[in-house]
């Protein structure tokens, strides 16, 4: 099921205060949803690699019908309905329960808004199948598209680092901030499965392409 997003609403409503909800979001990035569900073995997937990107591109090719919101990454075979999640009581930022999904936080910029990041996040399953297990093999200058709400969002990768999730808190502000005056996307997974635990996270940041 895709998400009914609330719409490209002005970018001062739709940008969230730094100091009230950072601290938050950065539990929930740094340490809650790139955490323990992605150990989670995904039936009718096999990847005796562990975290390294699934062999077959169709193992992570899901199909968001109908026209609903999606994240598109055509250089990884990723076509996924895109929905909204929300940070839950407890503080966390849960990320869709069907590992086939990816979730735009809705607290974060609207897709396309010329302020803000757009953040998005999807699971990493270190036996195959994640929808974001190949993310970390996109380079700078892929395209990407998201669909929101009847509209095409063309972005271009500008950069894709990985961090620990220290650095991750760490650097907080700058990753995850709402109050960057140029806008840009932020798609975030989990990488470096130690047997037990992601110990990283990839981050992949894109700017939206507006051809002269």
């Amino acid at each position: 099921m895709t998400g009914n997003g609330p719409g490209l609403l002005n970018a001062e409503r739709r940008r969230t205060g730094v100091t009230a909800v950072l601290v938050i979001l950065v539990a929930a990035l740094a340490l809650a949803i790139l955490d323990g569900p992605e150990t989670r073995v995904v039936p009718g997937f096999s990847n005796p690699a562990g975290d390294s990107a699934a062999a077959d591109g169709s193992a992570v090719r899901t199909s968001a019908q109908g026209g609903g919101d999606a994240l598109i990454v055509p250089t990884i075979g990723l076509n996924a309905a895109l929905i909204d999640i929300q940070i839950d009581p407890d503080g966390v930022l849960t990320p869709p329960s069907d590992y086939t999904e990816v979730g735009y936080w809705d607290g974060s910029a609207s897709p396309g808004a010329r302020s803000g990041q757009t953040v998005v996040t999807g699971h990493t399953v270190h036996t195959g199948g994640g929808v974001m297990n190949r993310l970390g093999s996109v380079v700078q200058g892929d395209p990407l598209q998201i669909r929101f709400d009847g509209d095409l969002v063309d972005y271009r990768v500008r950069k894709v680092v990985t961090m620990t999730k220290a650095e991750v808190a760490a650097a907080a502000q700058d990753l995850f901030g709402q109050d960057r005056r140029k806008g840009r996307l932020v798609l975030v997974t989990c990488t470096d499965w130690d047997g037990a635990d992601y110990q990283s996270n990839i981050i992949v940041f894109a700017d939206e392409y507006r051809p002269v």
